[in-house]
């Protein structure tokens, strides 16, 4: 497994993620998929807990309905993409807002001095705020800032559907969205390498997917990321699941019996006709040997179907040059 090469202990969420060059891949290996003739899986899918969120200590302005339109004719498609982008992901930081919509300036400094500024007028117009301090281990500075929607800016953005904003979560929560954020942005970045056509991701709900069980029951496939990588020649999809260290390797392996049960009902096939690889992304080496090793050792879960990865490995795992 790629993973044994390379030992990657610093990596901290939100910070971004490590572009490699994939390695050359022949054409039977490159952006392969699942075949969906594996041996099948019992074990029923539970879906996991969602992790609790403490209130919000919001200090932001009432906007009334006429200030909000307002707003709203004054937005530019840039702005109205930095903040569908946060609502996307619940939580951004300044350093991943550059890089998903500051990359076309004349240098990272600009960028950066550009994205702050919009930033910090999206915060005066009462469209964002920040986090009230950075949870537990981020880096300092004004790229660790870690950015939510206001009341209003949910408005603006969802229009009459009422969702709620998100709280302030805790810690395993936030660490979790902006690593998920941070694999995004990687994926976006794909678009740089020059056999690449295109890249569509999907992050959770909207990476989600429903099936019936055995018993005709509602079923629920709670991925972190759903992408799908586009060459000349191949359309390689992924299920994306990421791992900081928080989960007991008993509910990783049913994860993974979940993705068994989805395979087998059919139902993502017959949508795409092939079943994606799932790729699970570690912080550390060693969760993914033993994870590795458990998939190998079960007689009710399929090797074929998995992929393993470190920050450092997952552009060489996601274009198929190692497994």
């Amino acid at each position: 497994m790629s993973a044994d090469r390379r030992h990657h202990d610093s990596y901290t969420p939100g910070t971004g993620l490590p572009l490699g060059v994939p390695t050359g891949s022949d054409s039977e290996t490159a952006y392969s998929q699942v075949s969906g003739e594996f041996s099948q899986s019992r074990e029923p899918n539970t879906s996991a807990a969602p992790l609790a969120e403490v209130p919000s200590e919001s200090t932001s302005v009432r906007i009334g309905h006429r200030m909000l339109e307002s707003l709203d004719r004054s937005l530019s498609d840039r702005d109205r993409d930095v903040l569908r982008l946060v609502a996307e992901h619940r939580f951004l930081t300044t350093h991943q807002v550059q890089a998903f919509r500051f990359q076309t300036h004349n240098s990272e400094a600009s960028g950066a001095r550009v994205a702050r500024r919009v930033l910090a007028r999206l915060q005066r117009d009462g469209m964002l705020e920040p986090l009230g301090r950075p949870v537990g281990g981020f880096r300092g500075g004004s790229a660790a800032t870690i950015w939510r929607l206001t009341s209003a800016g949910s408005r603006l953005v969802y229009g009459d559907d009422k969702r709620r904003r998100p709280g302030r979560p805790t810690e395993r929560f936030l660490k979790h969205s902006l690593a998920i954020a941070d694999v995004h942005v990687l994926l976006n970045q794909h678009k740089r390498i020059e056999t690449i056509e295109d890249i569509a991701v999907q992050v959770e709900p909207a990476s989600w997917r429903t099936y019936q069980g055995p018993a005709g029951e509602r079923r629920w496939l709670q991925p972190d990321l759903y992408a799908e990588i586009m060459t000349t020649d191949f359309l390689d999809r992924h299920f994306i699941e990421v791992d900081l260290g928080t989960e007991s390797l008993p509910t990783l392996i049913k994860k993974c019996q979940q993705y068994e049960d989805y395979r087998r009902s059919g139902v993502e096939q017959a949508r795409s006709g092939s079943f994606p690889l799932v790729v699970w992304l570690f912080v550390d080496h060693r969760r993914a040997q033993k994870l590795e090793a458990a998939v190998r050792r079960s007689s009710k879960l399929t090797d074929a179907m998995y992929r393993y990865a470190i920050p450092d490995t997952l552009t060489e795992v996601l274009a198929g040059g190692a497994a």
